[in-house]
């Protein structure tokens, strides 16, 4: 399983990088999951909807279902992200989770303005998306640059796991 995070500031455009990066991505054919990781403690559904209610009832995992998608609503002790990802790990080829910072996982660091950078650099950043390429990370994009950041993501991280696995 290939993980990817895009991190940086709020409002900084982590989540217009990963709308290009899944276009371009699904476009070269793989298949992708995303997670938007939330330092927030809030609730996802909606107040009076049935799964709401079920949910307030007690029920620690409700799964609405329609043609369209499946949305699983779970409580953390539940199912977990590793238990999710370990579960599809056949289907997915990389998860893009946009946040995170602390996290061991190779990073996209994405910035509008300079001031928003952190004092000190998140650790295992591959490549930068904004206004100025910073000290010694291996890539740097435009905002903008979708296709540009793909082609790096797939052939520095995605086409390496391929050959590792081979």
């Amino acid at each position: 399983m290939v993980e990817l995070a895009v991190v940086g500031a709020k409002n900084s455009g982590k989540t217009t990088v990963i709308e290009g990066l899944v276009s371009y991505l699904v476009g070269e054919g793989y298949r992708v999951a995303t997670i938007k990781h939330t330092s927030h403690s809030h609730r996802f559904d909606t107040r009076g909807k049935d799964s709401y209610r079920h949910r307030e009832a007690g029920s620690g995992m409700t799964i609405a279902v329609s043609g369209e998608e499946i949305v699983v609503f779970a409580q953390p002790d539940l199912l977990d992200i590793r238990q999710l990802q370990h579960m599809t790990e056949q289907q997915i080829d990389i998860w893009i989770i946009e946040g995170d910072r602390r996290s061991n996982r190779p990073k996209i660091l994405v910035t509008r303005h300079l001031k928003e950078l952190p004092d000190m650099l998140f650790e295992n950043i591959v490549a930068t998306v904004g206004p100025k390429r910073f000290g010694d990370v291996p890539a740097h994009f435009e905002a903008g640059d979708h296709s540009g950041l793909g082609s790096f993501v797939n052939s520095t991280i995605l086409e390496k796991k391929a050959e590792i696995q081979e």
